[in-house]
């Protein structure tokens, strides 16, 4: 089990790893935090996965037996939907049952702060603490909580159409909930618009087994194949769906998957010229380390602060609330998560598929990429996954990479001290002549991800440096491991 990784604490759902057990301690550790900070009122919300809600509610009892004012959702919602209401309705904490896009067999809880941002370190260290402590001290629940009707849900959706302020019409987009919590709010948000959404009929019922993909992930291929059937058959040449939980969101453009740097890249542009055009000039950017430069010449020209932070969206939503004399413009990261506006401060899908069917009203996606390519350089990127056969395997190969000495490699650089202003963290980068390797290691799984990165003046060249640096970085991997 992971216990409060990127995204919280997350296993397999069998006895003694993700059970009802594990989600009444956790709930009670983070009580005993909330007793400490002196914190009343906690908001629990639970995706589409097998026993989601029934977590929830063991959730929300262990905190009413602990005396805490509980509010909890009717319905499965978007992960985004519980950042937003932790603070619209000024609630102490949060609390989501989720497993995002994981496999079907897992789920997860993860943990919020009063401004809708996801637990960072230095609370997630305290709460891992509690956590610990909890598994031995007695747990009272009780079955004493306020439901919250579609009221909230209702507004979400308004300030949506309003902070993506577009009119749609003329405009076909197929959708895909992947099973997922979507469902009821992008088709609806689309449709308010003024687009016309044909939804994946088989993918928008609520179902946790995920019968009807490989993976629930919208950034695999394998998620989106009767996603570019609908397309097909309907003619359509945009394609969009969000993970279970509605964090990320897939975009498929005539017949193109676009990766989530190349989305990125768009709404960095639509969102940096809508502000540029008021007149504003206090505006930020903030990407994860491991996401696209491409947006570095980007803010330059037009003026814009670019922050970089480390791999996970809540550094994201933290620095956006530490650094309120800049406006913010965007946060996004390359695993298709995005973020503008006040209302949340976590990924959100369902406000992605609006700015996305914005962009695809405005101009041709691949078109106006192609013109940011042109004007800015071709900067293409590839993640690579490396699994091991233990979790020591992968950190001795990632240990091995630190002192890595290769005519190709210009230099090595360990962010685990902090670098270039940037949060300290688990995270190397290997610098080449025409690119950069970026490397991770899961810490508690026997993987190690590897995020290729390359810039040259064509298209060409660039796919050609990426061929070559991912060929690099296999064989290296290879020849550490033996």
């Amino acid at each position: 089990m992971i216990l409060f990784g990127t995204g919280g604490i997350r296993g397999i759902m069998r006895e003694g790893e993700f059970d009802e057990k594990t989600v009444a301690v956790a709930s009670k550790g983070v009580a005993e935090y909330m007793k400490k900070e002196g914190l009343k009122k906690v908001l629990i919300a639970y995706d589409t996965r097998n026993n989601s809600e029934k977590f929830s509610k063991i959730s929300a009892s262990v905190f009413a037996g602990e005396g805490k004012e509980v509010y909890i959702f009717d319905e499965p919602v978007p992960t985004p939907v519980l950042s937003y209401g932790v603070r619209k309705l000024k609630m102490d904490m949060g609390v989501v049952i989720t497993a995002s896009h994981n496999p079907p067999e897992y789920n997860g809880y993860k943990v919020y702060t009063s401004n809708g941002v996801q637990a960072i370190p230095e609370i997630t260290d305290i709460l891992s603490e509690l956590v610990e402590q909890a598994w031995n001290q007695p747990i009272n629940a009780v079955e004493k909580y306020n439901i919250l009707g579609a009221e909230i849900l209702d507004e979400y959706i308004e300030e949506l159409v309003e902070l993506v302020n577009a009119d749609l019409s003329g405009l076909k987009v197929v959708y895909s909930a992947l099973h997922g919590t979507g469902a009821r709010f992008v088709p609806k948000l689309l449709r308010k618009m003024g687009a016309e959404v044909i939804e994946v009929q088989e993918q928008m019922n609520h179902d946790g087994n995920f019968p009807t993909v490989k993976t629930p992930n919208p950034e695999d291929d394998r998620a989106l194949v009767l996603l570019r059937k609908y397309m097909e058959e309907h003619n359509v040449e945009l394609g969009i769906a969000t993970d279970p939980d509605a964090d990320r969101v897939g975009v498929v453009y005539k017949n193109v998957r676009l990766t989530g740097n190349q989305v990125g890249v768009i709404l960095s542009d639509i969102l940096i010229t809508e502000y540029i055009k008021k007149g504003n000039n206090k505006g930020m950017l903030i990407k994860t380390i491991v996401t696209t430069d491409m947006v570095k010449p980007m803010c330059e020209k037009h003026g814009i602060k670019l922050f970089e932070v480390p791999t996970g969206f809540k550094f994201i939503g933290d620095l956006v609330e530490k650094t309120p004399q800049y406006d913010f413009v965007f946060g996004f990261e390359e695993s298709c998560g995005y973020l503008t506006g006040d209302m949340a401060r976590d990924k959100d899908a369902v406000l992605a598929c609006g700015l996305v069917a914005k962009a695809a009203k405005q101009f041709d996606l691949l078109e106006r990429l192609d013109a940011l390519y042109k004007e800015y350089g071709y900067y293409f990127e590839k993640l690579l996954n490396f699994e091991f056969s233990s979790v020591k395997q992968a950190l001795d190969v990632y240990s091995k990479l630190k002192s890595v000495e290769l005519p190709e490699v210009k230099k090595v650089i360990d962010y685990s001290e902090g670098y270039d202003g940037v949060i300290p963290n688990e995270t190397l980068l290997l610098v080449f002549e025409n690119g950069k390797i970026f490397v991770r290691p899961s810490g508690t799984e026997p993987k190690m991800k590897a995020y290729v990165m390359v810039k040259t003046d064509s298209s060409e060249k660039s796919g050609n440096e990426l061929d070559k640096l991912e060929k690099f970085m296999k064989d290296l991997v290879e020849k550490i491991k033996d």
